[in-house]
Order: C-alpha cells, then sequence, then structure tokens
C-alpha cells in the first residue's frame, strides 16, 4: 500500500529513471491513486484505494504531473502498455487542464 505523496511520488518517479513491467505496475497503480484523489477514479478503484484516496484528499499540482510524465514512460514500454494506459492517461490529462 502506498503510504503518502512521497511514496507515490518515487514510485513515479522510478518509471521514468528505469522502467520495466514491474516497475510499471506499481507506478500505474500510484497514477491511479493520484488521479482518484484528484477526482477522476477507474470504474474499478479497490475499495482499499479508495479509502486511500478519501483519506488523502486532492494531490500536490507538481504529482498530477509526474504522474502524467510517468505514465508517457510506461505507454512507450510496448503498445500492449500504451492501449492498456489510455483511459489513465485520458483522465490524468483532465486533472491537469483543470
Amino acid at each position: 500500500m502506498m503510504e503518502s505523496w512521497r511514496s507515490l511520488e518515487a514510485t513515479l518517479a522510478a518509471a521514468c529513471d528505469a522502467p520495466d513491467d514491474e516497475t510499471a505496475e506499481r507506478a500505474v497503480r500510484a497514477a491511479e491513486l493520484v488521479a482518484s484523489t484528484a477526482g477522476e477514479p477507474p470504474d474499478d478503484l479497490s475499495p482499499d484505494d479508495r479509502e486511500w484516496a478519501e483519506m488523502h484528499g486532492v494531490p500536490p499540482t507538481e504529482l498530477v504531473d509526474l504522474a502524467c510524465r510517468s505514465m508517457k514512460c510506461v505507454a512507450a514500454l510496448s503498445d500492449d502498455w500504451h492501449d492498456r494506459l489510455n483511459d489513465l492517461r485520458y483522465r490524468l490529462g483532465d486533472v491537469a487542464a483543470a
């Protein structure tokens, strides 16, 4: 479980620094938490992640920007990742534009 904004930031930064499938999976979860706390949760958000989002409130702008950048890095890993992240990247883009 992600514990704080700082842990999300470290996880997202790792996806830009050294993306691999394991790092990507963790970063996607972190980015989903960022999107969720900003009011753009996925349809299938787990109860634990929903509780985390409700406890932490609105994410810092810099974290939303980092989530957008890290998902771009992850999407570049393969066509599968790119396709899988379309919805998340769209939701993060909405948050960043707000």
